[in-house]
C-alpha cells in the first residue's frame, strides 16, 4: 500500500489511475449488465464514488471535497431506467444506502492511501444533497401530480423536460453543497466576506458538478454504467489541470521564498527579517479582510521588499532602511521593483514594493495612489527594523513610530499593528481557508 500511496501523491498519477480503474470496471461490467440485476449498477456507483473521493482539489488554502465524487453521487439520485429498461436503483432507500456505501468506501481509501480522512461535516453535507436531489426528482409530485422520474416515459419525445427536471433537482442539491462548503471554509471571515471570496469558485464547481451529474444520469439509459466514466471524464481532467496550476503556483512561491533569503545570506539584512515582515503583513492583511489574491501579492511583496539592497556597494548597518535618507530608501525600492518586474509575472508585487517608501502624507495631502499593501509593508518593515524580532523592544518601537503617525505611517495600519503585536492578547491565526488577500 506504500507504493500506491506514493504513486497517488505524484501530480496526475492519481487522476490517471482513477480514470483507468473507472473505465476498466465499467467495460468489464457492461457486457454482463443485461439480466445481472441491481447489484452490477449499484456496485458500479459504489466503486465510482469511492475512487472519485480520492480526487479532492488541494489548494494552497486548503482542500475542497472531490467534485467528481459529488457529481457521481448526485447522478445516483437522478438515474432512470438502464439499457434493459429496468429502474436501478429501484427506490429511495437504495439510493441513500448506495451513496452512503460509496462515501464510506472513499473515506477508507483516503485513509489507506495517506490522503487523510474527510471531515464528518463534508460527508453529511453530501448525503443531505443526495437526499434533496432524490426528493425533488424521484419523490415529490411536482409535474402534473407525478414525480419527474415517473414522467420519464411520458417525456420520451421531449427528453429536454427530463434534463430540465434533473437540472432543477441538481441545482438545489448543489446549493446545499455550496452552503456547507462555505460554512466549513469561511474560517474567521464574516459571512459576506466569505461569500465574496469563496463563493465564486464554489458556485463554479457546483455548476460543473450538477451538469456532469445530469450528463451521467441521461447517459445511463443508452450507455449503462459506461456513462459514469465517460461523462465524468471532463471533470476529472479539469481537476488535473487545476492541480498542475497549483503545482506551478507552489513552485513560484518557493522561488520567491528563496529570493527573499538572498539579502540575509549576502549580509544585507538581519537573518529572518523578510520572513518576520511577511508574517506581520499577513496578520494585518487578514484583519483587513484582504482577498486571497491580495494576500498572496502582499506576502510576496513583503518577502521581496528589501531585494533592492543587493544593488548597494556595501550593506546598510543591520540592514535597517528606516534610518537612511529618503532618497536612498527610494533608490532601494525602485531597484527592487525593477528586479521583480524582470520576471514578467509579478507586476502587481513590483508596484507594492516600489510604493512602500511613500510617506502617508502624500496620500492624505496629494492623493498619491499608494496601494494599501505598500502602507502595510512600510509599517511592518519599520517595526521589524526597530525591534529586530525582539518582543521586548515592541513598546519602544511603537512609541517612536507613533511620532510619525499620519505623516509617515497610515494610522489605521499602525493601529492594527499595535493590536496584532499586543502581548496581552493572543493572536489567533485564522483557519487556512479563512485567509483573505490584499
Amino acid at each position: 500500500m506504500t507504493g500506491l500511496s506514493t504513486a497517488l501523491r505524484r501530480p496526475g498519477t492519481g487522476t490517471v489511475l482513477v480514470v483507468a480503474l473507472l473505465v476498466t470496471v465499467a467495460v468489464l461490467l457492461q457486457d454482463r449488465l443485461p439480466g445481472a440485476g441491481d447489484g452490477i449498477v449499484l456496485g458500479s456507483f459504489v466503486v465510482a464514488i469511492s475512487l472519485a473521493s480520492l480526487l479532492n482539489l488541494a489548494t494552497s488554502r486548503g482542500e475542497i471535497a472531490s467534485p467528481v465524487a459529488s457529481s457521481v453521487l448526485l447522478a445516483l439520485a437522478l438515474t432512470g431506467p438502464q439499457p434493459d429498461g429496468e429502474l436501478v436503483p429501484a427506490d429511495g432507500v437504495g439510493v441513500l444506502l448506495t451513496g452512503a456505501a460509496g462515501l464510506a468506501g472513499g473515506a477508507v481509501l483516503r485513509r489507506l492511501t495517506g490522503k487523510g480522512r474527510p471531515s464528518l461535516r463534508s460527508l453529511v453535507a453530501q448525503l443531505v444533497a443526495l437526499f434533496v436531489a432524490l426528493l425533488l426528482y424521484r419523490v415529490l409530485p411536482l409535474y402534473a401530480g407525478q414525480s419527474a422520474l415517473h414522467r420519464y416515459d411520458d417525456w420520451s419525445g421531449e427528453r429536454w423536460r427530463t434534463a430540465a427536471a434533473m437540472a432543477l433537482a441538481g441545482v438545489v442539491a448543489g446549493v446545499v453543497l455550496v452552503l456547507a462548503s462555505l460554512h466549513e471554509r469561511r474560517g474567521r471571515r464574516t459571512l459576506p466576506t466569505a461569500v465574496s471570496q469563496i463563493g465564486p469558485i464554489e458556485a463554479a464547481l457546483a455548476g460543473a458538478t450538477v451538469s456532469t451529474s445530469v450528463a451521467i444520469a441521461l447517459g445511463m439509459a443508452p450507455l449503462g454504467v459506461l456513462a459514469i466514466p465517460l461523462m465524468s471524464a471532463p471533470l476529472v481532467m479539469l481537476r488535473l489541470a487545476l492541480r498542475q496550476r497549483e503545482a506551478v503556483t507552489e513552485t513560484r512561491r518557493q522561488t520567491i521564498a528563496a529570493l527573499s533569503r538572498l539579502t540575509d545570506v549576502a549580509g544585507y539584512t538581519a537573518a529572518g527579517h523578510a520572513e518576520r515582515v511577511a508574517a506581520l503583513c499577513l496578520r494585518i492583511g487578514r484583519s483587513m479582510d484582504f482577498s486571497e489574491q491580495q494576500l498572496n501579492d502582499l506576502e510576496d511583496a513583503a518577502r521581496l521588499h528589501d531585494i533592492g539592497q543587493v544593488s548597494l556597494r556595501s550593506p546598510i548597518p543591520g540592514g535597517a532602511t528606516i534610518d537612511i535618507a529618503p532618497a536612498d530608501q527610494r533608490g532601494i525600492a525602485d531597484e527592487g521593483a525593477r528586479i521583480v518586474r524582470r520576471t514578467e509575472a509579478l507586476d502587481s508585487v513590483a508596484d507594492i514594493i516600489q510604493a512602500q517608501v511613500v510617506q502617508f502624507r502624500q496620500v492624505q495631502e496629494y492623493g498619491a495612489p499608494v496601494p494599501v499593501g505598500s502602507r502595510i509593508i512600510k509599517v511592518c518593515n519599520a517595526f521589524e527594523d526597530l525591534t529586530g524580532g525582539d518582543p521586548a523592544l515592541r513598546d519602544a518601537a511603537i512609541e517612536r513610530m507613533t511620532l510619525g503617525i499620519g505623516y509617515e505611517y497610515d494610522p489605521n495600519v499602525l493601529d492594527l499593528l499595535i493590536q496584532v503585536t499586543d502581548p496581552s492578547r493572543r493572536y489567533a491565526r485564522p483557519h487556512p481557508e479563512g485567509d483573505s488577500s490584499a
